[in-house]
């Protein structure tokens, strides 16, 4: 009798350990690839630059999009960062968000980098990391040079047709001596995590600008996320071996 009791309790821990990993995803169940199919969002491009902009080091290519366009992120795959597939006016690149992000100045490349993506972490002790790292990206210290004043903040943002419930980072560069400084305001959904609110601009030479508005987001079309049906396998089964323990006794 003990032996089948103890048979049930590691059966039941078993459950729990492979439930665990899969339920303790940082990002959204909404950012997600099922059967090679990943999650679509969508951007609205209200305004951009009207002259092409080189991508990375290596000859990429140079992206130019006009207002009125969109720009699209397919996901491709899910675990400490998002992959996917950025389709932004004549350009296409297949890249973590996070590189999206820099390339896009969609952050600050101060001595502590502050690139949150496209997609983030939605856990608390996540965004606490993001908030701390944005602060740090701004101070003012030796060998920053991108020394500013950096806000965050949570609001409620309107686009489109939709309301969210976002973190808001807010920055900007302290005058420089050549140029237009930096200003850069990124909104970020609670929810999901997906970037919903972007508006950055600077002038080095050429004049850069680019604000986004969230259009879009579209997961796979299977009705049920994995991670809320293995939880909700793993709850049954728990159940069902405290019931039989207590039949047992």
């Amino acid at each position: 009798m003990r032996t089948r009791k103890n048979m049930l309790i590691v059966i039941a821990l078993m459950v729990l350990l492979y439930v665990m990993p899969v339920t303790a995803l940082s990002f959204s169940p909404d950012i997600r690839v099922e059967d090679d199919k990943g999650t679509r969002i969508v951007w609205n491009v209200i305004d951009c630059p009207d002259v092409p902009f080189s991508w990375g080091w290596q000859g990429e290519g140079a992206w130019l999009a006009e207002p009125g366009s969109t720009m699209t992120y397919n996901v491709t795959e899910v675990n400490s960062e998002v992959y996917g597939t950025l389709r932004l006016g004549n350009f296409s690149i297949s890249a973590n968000d996070t590189d999206i992000a820099r390339e896009l100045v969609l952050g600050v490349w101060g001595k502590t980098p502050f690139f949150p993506g496209l997609v983030i972490e939605i856990d608390s002790e996540s965004i606490a990391s993001l908030n701390q790292t944005a602060y740090e990206a701004a101070a003012r210290i030796k060998g920053n040079y991108l020394n500013g004043t950096m806000t965050s903040y949570y609001d409620a943002v309107e686009v489109g047709s939709g309301t969210y419930q976002c973190i808001v980072f807010d920055y900007e560069q302290d005058p420089t001596p050549y140029g237009e400084p930096q200003r850069t305001q990124l909104a970020y959904d609670t929810t999901s995590g997906v970037l919903v609110f972007a508006n950055t601009s600077y002038s080095f030479g050429t004049p850069y600008i680019l604000t986004l508005e969230l259009a879009q987001v579209i997961p796979p079309s299977t009705p049920m996320p994995f991670a809320i049906t293995a939880a909700g396998i793993g709850i049954v089964v728990i159940l069902v071996v405290v019931v039989v323990l207590r039949k047992m006794r």
